[in-house]
């Protein structure tokens, strides 16, 4: 691994005055710098994340440190903003917290008035405790006029304010935080009226503050006025199957399927398909009916679950025991074997 990055840095050692073919070597400086940009050490840095987390090589994690302290060490930088940001998700991803900081406090002393970066700070300086560096860049945010924010200026900063809260002891700095939160959130929708994360994020604060009607209520507004709202449809689900209006949550949950299919969004797929599954239970429970599906509705339950399997594949979680069980009991109460068209739910039974 540390062949690796010794050749990669000195692909940027070329030297000087080097003529292709031409037999003679000009002399080169002492001293060369070597400032590598930023994508380059994004790259290299995906290499070692990779070696860390997937072959579980400890040895790159010191070739990375040594990739990343070369990087910030150097007194110039050169890269985008974006490029900066990019290469900051990618390393919080893998809960490189630290190291992603380092890489925005790079960022920033290029970028100082970049609302992404900003903000980006506030969401993983909190994950490492850098907690008073998290204060300079909420003062340095709130100083740039709402009107030129992103996206994640508004949503970032109301993460970050309910961190202040979660952490504060005092009566007086919660409620001035919860009402500063309100403040963003509707200066959120007033720049960004057709953004669902601007509903899902007011939505979020009515949730934080415990007022579940003004919740629904910011939820169905999406629902209304966006085309596209399958963050918010499947919040409203959840809603709506935790309350037992099984119909409801039915109907919403194919809202978020059917705008999950429209869009790139980071909506758990595999989660909505198991709350459809449990949802279409849930309603021949309530009318009545119990068990009793005909053919089709237990076909397509079992759909459901198979597709949700295949989202969750290689992960543990607690809804594959909720599969496997519901499933068991489908099976005894209709006598309609789960099919080999199914192979992840057939899979999962046997196990």
């Amino acid at each position: 691994m540390s062949t690796e990055r010794e050749i990669a840095i000195d692909s940027y050692e070329e030297e000087p005055g080097q003529e292709e073919g031409s037999g003679k070597k000009e002399s080169a400086p002492k001293e060369y710098a070597v400032n590598l940009p930023v994508n380059f050490v994004h790259r290299k840095a995906q290499t070692f994340l990779e070696y860390i987390y997937r072959m579980e090589d400890e040895d790159a994690r010191q070739d990375l440190y040594d990739l990343m302290n070369q990087f910030t060490a150097q007194e110039q930088q050169s890269g985008t903003a974006e490029d900066f940001h990019n290469f900051v998700v990618d390393l919080a991803r893998r809960d490189e917290y630290a190291l992603a900081c380092q890489v925005l406090e790079c960022g920033l002393a290029l970028f100082p008035k970049n609302v992404d970066l900003l903000a980006d700070y506030l969401q993983y300086g909190t994950c490492c405790g850098r907690l008073e560096a998290c204060k300079k860049m909420y003062k340095a945010l709130m100083k740039i006029p709402r009107r030129r924010w992103t996206w994640r200026g508004f949503a970032f900063l109301v993460d970050y304010l309910r961190f202040l809260v979660e952490r504060s002891d005092s009566e007086k700095e919660m409620d001035a935080r919860e009402e500063e939160m309100l403040a963003v959130v509707r200066d959120f929708r007033k720049y960004f009226p057709y953004s669902e994360e601007a509903y899902r994020t007011e939505s979020n604060v009515y949730r934080i503050l415990n007022l579940p009607d003004q919740e629904m209520e910011v939820l169905q507004q999406a629902l209304a006025r966006l085309q596209v709202a399958p963050k918010c449809a499947l919040r409203c689900a959840d809603i709506f199957f935790e309350r037992g209006q099984y119909e409801e949550a039915a109907a919403a949950i194919q809202r978020a399927i059917s705008d999950a299919t429209q869009t790139q969004t980071s909506v758990n797929e595999g989660y909505l398909y198991y709350l459809s599954a449990l949802c279409k239970i849930a309603v021949a429970q309530k009318s009545g009916t119990g068990y009793n599906l005909d053919e089709n509705a237990v076909r397509e339950i079992y759909s459901d679950f198979n597709i949700a399997l295949a989202k969750f594949r290689d992960t543990k979680n607690s809804y594959v025991d909720v599969i496997r069980t519901k499933t068991n009991t489908l099976v005894n109460k209709t006598g309609m074997e789960v099919d080999s068209s199914y192979d992840l739910l057939c899979e999962c039974v046997a196990g």
